[in-house]
């Protein structure tokens, strides 16, 4: 009778750890959040073809480089055509070894042939401590910028009262994700970063004086890495596991009478993970020249996002966006090449 009993017994304690009677895994603390707001302005000039960057340190200084002394790489065979009749465009890498921190920024620029004056600049930065390598993206603050004489505040937009636009453009800048437990051993823990880019599209409602998008919705969000940043962000490095893709992005804001906006209403989705918490800043600025039916031609913004998932992964999109209108886009001549300006 004693071993029947014993037999059972270790039956049932066999029974009891094929149902998952063992410990289950401890909860996974819920991660604070904190993004940090990305002015997009940065004073730039753009004279004689010699483009000049005004950076922040995090401590509000400034330092100034430009594409003659700071120059570490210039292309112009890698970018897509100008999206406007009649316009060029260029891209650089500039890097300064300063005693106060290395400084590594990416920059591409737009402008009208026949009027050099009407540029667009945008690009991103890391700004580095002293003595920190620069594959320490971790250590680095990121900064975004976007400027040119079409969105100077102290020459605002003349607002339609009524009508309605739209804006498809191009937006990228840096991503990190931080591995959860769902990642495994060789993951968990870990950091990846990768350069970013996709479609935005952008609805903005001039009688209501809102604006709402969505980054990733039109088309899915894809690494790209060796195309700005490539000292850190090497075409051959591996793309994350964790890739960019599949993560839609959705913005509203309310933007006052000179054009420009500013809010936290960020929402972050994916159809494979779960997101928990989303977080965020997203601001842009109209600009001051209208399109052929007297819409703002281009909306531009940055965006710092950072999300939460169940099993503790984290990640941040931190970018700038820029978007014109359809009418923008078409040429205002088709039979002499004249641009939309």
């Amino acid at each position: 009778m004693k071993l029947l009993t014993l037999i059972v017994l270790f039956i049932l304690s066999l029974t009891a750890g094929c149902t998952g009677g063992g410990s289950p895994p401890p909860p996974v603390p819920t991660p604070t959040l904190t993004p940090v707001p990305q002015p997009f302005r940065a004073q730039t000039t753009f004279v004689d073809n010699v483009l000049s960057v005004d950076v922040r340190y995090h401590d509000g200084r400034i330092r100034t480089l430009d594409t003659v002394r700071h120059l570490d790489g210039s292309w112009g065979r890698f970018l897509p055509r100008p999206l406007q009749p009649g316009h060029s465009s260029r891209e650089w890498i500039l890097a300064e070894n300063h005693y106060d921190g290395r400084i590594l920024l990416y920059v591409v620029v737009d402008w009208d042939d026949a009027d050099p004056s009407d540029y667009l600049a945008a690009g991103w930065w890391l700004v580095y401590p002293p003595g920190e390598p620069v594959w320490e993206v971790e250590s680095a603050t990121r900064g975004v910028f976007i400027d040119g004489p079409e969105l100077d505040p102290a020459r605002p937009p003349d607002l339609p009262l009524t009508s309605t636009a739209t804006y498809v453009g191009g937006a990228g800048g840096v991503y990190t994700y931080n591995y959860g437990r769902d990642w495994g051993e060789e993951l968990a823990g870990s950091t990846d970063h990768t350069e970013f880019a996709g479609i935005i599209a952008l609805t903005a409602d001039f009688e209501s004086k809102r604006i709402t998008g969505c980054l990733g919705c039109l088309e899915p969000i894809e690494p790209d890495p060796g195309r700005h940043l490539y000292p850190i962000f090497s075409w051959r490095t591996p793309d994350p596991a964790a890739s960019p893709a599949g993560y839609e992005m959705r913005f509203s804001a309310s933007f006052d009478a000179k054009g420009a906006f500013e809010d936290t209403a960020i929402t972050v989705t994916h159809p494979e993970r779960e997101i928990t918490q989303a977080a965020g800043t997203w601001r842009g600025q109209f600009s001051n020249v209208p399109d052929a039916d007297g819409n703002p031609r281009r909306v531009v913004g940055s965006t710092d996002v950072h999300f939460a998932e169940e099993d503790g992964s984290t990640g941040r999109f931190t970018g700038i966006f820029d978007a014109l209108t359809p009418a923008t886009l078409k040429p205002a001549d088709d039979s002499n090449g004249g641009n939309a300006n």
